[in-house]
């Protein structure tokens, strides 16, 4: 099967590529998952094990968060052991599903794809879960419809000043509503320079870094918050102390660096 996931000059950019797919990690995968895995899912992965895709849309039907006419699917997760599909339960759980038939293929929290055994538990359908909408909706028959039906989606024109609507916080709250890494990351530099909504920000912020596993999202999140604290915007005692402990990641450095950074900060005061 061709390859239908983005490739990249920076192999360290795609925080959904995993270590190739082994025979045993698909067996593995469905004991433990308790299902059959699409022939075409398991065809996909032995390309690439998970990662971006080169075409990021989806048509629908109806209205969602995202558009009135088609869903983002910008990544689709791989198979290892305690990563990608195997974070199913707790995703989803975390964002309040409880439903077991389900396991996510793609999704951010705000929006999920998932494979639906609940009515086939040998040809799981395509479902889109849309949190915000709190709607649960079949688009596909199977992964394989699901996948023919991928294109790349060109916005329209907008009939707005393009200064103005690049950024205003609303443009920068749509920018974080997507599956794309760069969109989220841009978002919260926007939302971050408009000085709009701030409280609603630094909360979303201080959650991305408590349960975001997007390395480079998170980098983002701790440098807005830290730029926030030492140009004395942030200056609730409570709030900079959580972000101090939640930036303390020495496994991580390119977050540390900023703990570092606000440590210097915060002695010099």
């Amino acid at each position: 099967m061709e390859s239908i996931f983005e490739e990249f000059d920076d192999l360290d950019f795609d925080d959904y590529k995993l270590s190739k797919i082994t025979e045993n990690d698909i067996l593995d995968a469905e004991k433990n998952l308790n299902i059959n895995l699409p022939k075409e899912y398991i065809d996909l992965l032995k390309t690439q094990n998970g990662g971006y895709l080169k075409y990021s849309a989806l048509p629908v039907s109806f209205e969602n968060s995202y558009a009135d006419d088609h869903i983002a699917v910008d990544f689709l997760f791989g198979i290892k052991t305690n990563e990608g599909i195997y974070k199913s339960n707790y995703l989803l759980n975390e964002w309040g599903i409880e439903e077991k038939d389900f396991i996510t293929i793609s999704g951010d929290g705000h929006t999920w794809l998932v494979l639906d055994y609940r009515n086939n538990k040998v040809e799981p359908q395509i479902t889109f879960i849309d949190i915000e909408e709190n709607k649960t909706t079949v688009i596909f028959k199977s992964f394989k419809e699901m996948i023919n039906n991928l294109y790349e989606h060109i916005e329209d024109d907008f009939d707005v000043s393009v200064f103005e609507y690049e950024m205003s916080a609303e443009r920068a709250k749509e920018l974080m509503k997507s599956n794309n890494i760069e969109d989220i990351v841009e978002g919260i530099f926007k939302w971050t320079s408009s000085y709009e909504d701030m409280d609603e920000l630094i909360s979303i912020l201080i959650s991305i870094l408590e349960n975001t596993s997007k390395k480079t999202v998170k980098k983002a999140a701790a440098e807005s918050l830290v730029g926030l604290i030492t140009s004395g915007y942030l200056s609730d005692e409570s709030i900079i102390k959580k972000v101090e402990n939640l930036i303390n990641t020495p496994n991580e450095t390119e977050i540390n660096v900023y703990y570092e950074v606000l440590v210097d900060f915060l002695n010099e005061q």
